[in-house]
Parts: structure tokens; sequence; C-alpha cells
């Protein structure tokens, strides 16, 4: 096996962790289940290294787990059995036969990954069982098992028709295909050459080279990293699907000379890889958004709680609005949960790292009151909570910014800079550009503060807020003073753009070169 070294523009501040698969799956789910546990919310990116397996060394127990002693529910007639997942000759052959083994009349067999990828080229060349009733499988999945939705991408020859292969794809637990391709000729008896190619904004499907099926639609397009499997197994009761199961009388194998994985933008892994001939876009979590709608693919709306009892409001999803091209935040006298004040608040869906962060916004004015844009990352058993306040905008002092950093939930040293015009009756441009050994605060375009002791730089991937609140024990804010009605802070766009990435509109910091360049 040959395992290539990762590389990304974007700097990753957390990664896939490998998983220690399980003898027993928890859960069956409708198609697959899957013994191994993983990271839950884990959206897509570039997974786990590129890789060819060439099965010249037996099956690494490093890297693949072979599926035993558990089947996927009562339409499998077949119990999965290591001993069904054999290498020989640099080829990887899985058999099903009558060897009773579980609760189940019929053997087969199946070996995955230990760890999930992401976007790239996944590849096979394979011969299919030929059978009806049964199904041989490259494919890619997570699933509820793994405290994920179902996502799945898929090629799954049927033995009752070997010149033929289904693609599939599933997405948040919704079956999107099949749609079915020719092959040409029977792939029992021939060596056929599959790949698909996730990106992003599609999939790409080929057969020996060619292409048959272009995805683009984001409802067939999966968007979390998955564990990659190979399969045989059969069935006595998907017969409308599958055919008939009758066992032949002797086994049926699927066999596979190689799988490989090469990571989205990386150099392909052999000669002849569907990813030597093609352009394959690397993700980027790079954005700008203007606010037309509010988009809830990105945003999630605080609702129904607060932060504690320096919170003199609750967050409420009605106090969070989009119109005019602006995203609308308001503080507003209002008994709501057990407060009496309703407050607003707006975070990013996703966590990302390093990068160039910008907004244009305009905060409150009151004593008490306070409009914020900045990042926040919770602690873990080994990690401290870290916030980057990139504009904590006081009611109190609407003629100043305050910028800080945090660890632990501890300030470490913040800053106030000079506004041009009070925060609340004008717009401006506020950002940073965070990297590992330097960070950077902008106003209006200008660096007003850097920090380049690393121990006061966050290095945690995080999530991106905004917020509008009030407080009756936060010195800082000021003696909290009631309001004569609503307060509104608005925000007429923000924008991320990743290490090394272009910048996403006209004026960013990050054009210049002094943004995510560095």
């Amino acid at each position: 096996m040959t395992i290539m070294a990762a590389t990304t523009a974007a700097v990753t501040l957390c990664g896939v962790t490998a998983i220690t698969p399980q003898a027993q799956p928890t859960s069956a789910d409708a198609e697959r289940a899957v013994p191994a546990p993983s990271q839950a919310g884990m959206q897509a990116d570039l997974g786990g290294e590129s890789f060819i397996e060439e099965f010249d060394a037996g099956i690494d127990p490093d890297f693949w787990f072979v599926n035993d002693g558990y089947n996927n529910g009562g339409h499998q007639n077949c119990e999965f059995n290591k001993d069904k997942a054999t290498v020989a000759g640099g080829v990887l052959t899985l058999t099903l036969d009558d060897t009773s083994y579980g609760d189940r009349d019929y053997s087969c067999g199946a070996i995955q990954t230990n760890k999930r990828y992401g976007y790239g080229t996944y590849e096979t060349r394979m011969k299919a069982g030929k059978a009806s009733g049964t199904n041989s499988s490259l494919f890619s999945y997570v699933g509820p098992y793994h405290g994920e939705p179902h996502m799945e991408l898929d090629f799954e020859v049927l033995g009752k028709d070997t010149t033929e292969v289904e693609l599939n794809t599933h997405v948040n637990g919704s079956n999107r295909g099949p749609w079915p391709a020719d092959i040409g000729y029977d792939s029992s008896e021939q060596w056929v050459d599959f790949a698909y190619v996730w990106e992003q904004d599609r999939v790409r499907f080929f057969i020996d080279g060619e292409l048959v099926h272009t995805l683009t639609d984001p409802a067939d397009v999966p968007t979390r990293n998955q564990f990659i499997f190979t399969m045989l197994w059969s069935t006595d009761t998907l017969t409308d699907w599958m055919g008939e199961f009758e066992y032949p009388g002797h086994p049926i194998t699927t066999e596979y000379q190689y799988v490989a994985f090469t990571r989205a933008g990386e150099d392909c892994q052999f000669a002849g890889s569907v990813a030597c001939g093609i352009d394959v876009q690397p993700p980027t979590t790079s954005f700008v958004d203007d606010f037309d709608t509010l988009d809830t693919s990105r945003w999630n709306v605080s609702d129904g709680w607060n932060n504690g009892a320096k919170q003199n409001c609750t967050w409420d999803a009605d106090q969070v609005e989009v119109s005019d091209g602006v995203l609308k935040l308001t503080y507003v006298e209002q008994p709501t949960g057990d407060r009496d004040y309703a407050c607003a608040e707006v975070q990013h869906k996703s966590k990302l790292g390093y990068g160039t962060y910008e907004v244009k916004m305009r905060g409150v004015e009151g004593s008490g009151v306070m409009s914020t844009f900045f990042t926040w990352v919770g602690a873990t058993s080994s990690e401290p909570s870290e916030a980057i306040d990139i504009a904590k905008l006081l009611g109190v002092n609407p003629d100043q910014v305050k910028v800080n950093t945090w660890r632990n939930d501890q300030p470490l040293r913040p800053t106030f800079v000079d506004l041009s015009a009070p925060s609340d009756e004008a717009f401006h441009d506020y950002g940073m550009v965070w990297t590992a050994d330097r960070l950077d605060f902008y106003l209006d375009g200008e660096v007003t503060v850097s920090i380049v002791n690393t121990d006061r730089i966050p290095d945690r991937a995080a999530q991106m807020f905004f917020n509008v609140w009030a407080s009756e024990t936060t010195p800082e804010m000021g003696d909290f003073v009631p309001p004569d009605g609503p307060l509104t802070a608005q925000v007429d766009r923000v924008a991320y753009t990743a290490p090394g990435e272009q910048c996403q509109f006209d004026g960013s910091i990050a054009c210049d070169g002094a943004g995510a360049l560095r």
C-alpha cells in the first residue's frame, strides 16, 4: 500500500482522528450497518491522506477493518464473516457461500477503511459476483451509528445483470438515485475500472476512464466525510431490486485488484488513474455573504436560551431578520423565557480556522448593551476554550471598538481603538488576519493592533458569531439603562477567506496579499 502525505492550501486546525472499530454495531441503517463510531458533525473536507491499496501484503489491520459477526438487518440473508475477506496474488476476494454464521444461513464479506475520507477521487478495479439476489460494490458511507446523517456514494453491480452498474448517492438519509449505467461487457468475466470524483458542488462517475454521469444538484451531493467499503452481500427480501436469490451451489466471489483515493487537488496515485486527466477542485470554506437572504444552510439562529446570569435577555429567533440586504439583530423589552428582554444571535454552522475575517457592521448605543462580531470554540477535556473579539462594540462607548483574544474564558489583553464615527451611527469595516504566528486586527482597511506573542494567539478552529445583548452585572458595559425602544445592530456583509485563496470581494483586506496569502 502507498499512502501519500497530505498537502492542502488551507491550514487545518482540527482534523479527522482515526477511529477504533467495534465488533458489533449498535443499530442497523436501512441499507448499511457500519461497526465504527466516529466524530459527529464533521462537514466534508479533504479527509484522510491519498492512498492506493494494491493488496500485495494482506489486509493491513491498521488501515482496514474486516467486517465480522453482524449483518445489516432483516433484508440481508448473510452474516459478515471475516474469513470471507482474503488476499492472494495481489487480489482481494470477497466470498459469499452457504457457511452458516451467526443467525444466517450464508456468510459474506466486506472490509472498510478505519479512517474517513472527503472530497477527491475514489477508484477500484473489480470483477463482480454473478448470481441473482447479490450485490457487489465499492462505496463510501457514514450514518446514524456514527452520530451522522446517512451519507453515501455507490457503485453497485447487481448479480442478476453484471453488464450494468447502479450509481447512487444518499444525502441526509434520502436515496437520490439510482442511475443505472451500461458497463458494455460482463463485469463478472472482465475487470472493470470504476471511479467517482466527489467535489463540493458535484459528483462525477466514470467507467473505464469514461465519464458516464454527473450530479450537480446540491440535494444529490453528500456533505460529510465517509468510510470506504468493498462489500458482497445477498438478500431474500429485496427481490424487486436485486432479483430472486437462489444459491448456485458454489461460492460467489467479487474480486478487487486495487482501491485508491486521491485527495482533491493532489497528484494522481498511479498511471491510468482518472485523477491524472481531470481537474479535481479542493474544497473551499471561503465565502462572502451580502445577506440578500438568510442562508440557513450556513447560519444557525440562537433561540430560547441565554448565556447565563450576566445576560438579562433570552435569544429570540424573531429578533433576527434580513431585509434590504442587511442582517438585523434586535434587542427589545419583551418578556422571553425567564428574562424581561429579547435579544438576537446568529452563528456560523461550521468551524473556520486561520484566514481573513471581515464584517461591515453598525452597532447600537446604550449603557449596558453590546453588539459583537467574534469567534469562539468551547473547551474539551484536553483543550482550552478560545475566542477572538474582532469587533466588540460597547453601547456605553460607541466611539471605540474593543479587540481581544481569550484563552480559558479569560481575556488576555484588550485594546480599544478609536473610530472615525460612532459605531451606532455609521457602518465600519472590521476585520482580522489570523495565522499561527501573527494576528492583525483591521479597522476600515487599516491595521490597528498586531499580536505576535503566540501565547496570545488562539490555535483552534472556531465558529463565527454576531449578536446583540445586554447585562446588568458586567462593569465594562456600564450601568444598564433600559432603552426607549428596540435597538438594532446591522450587518451589511461578512466574509471569510481561507489561507492562500482569492479574496471574496473588491476592497477586501485579503486582496492585497497581506491577508489570506500570509
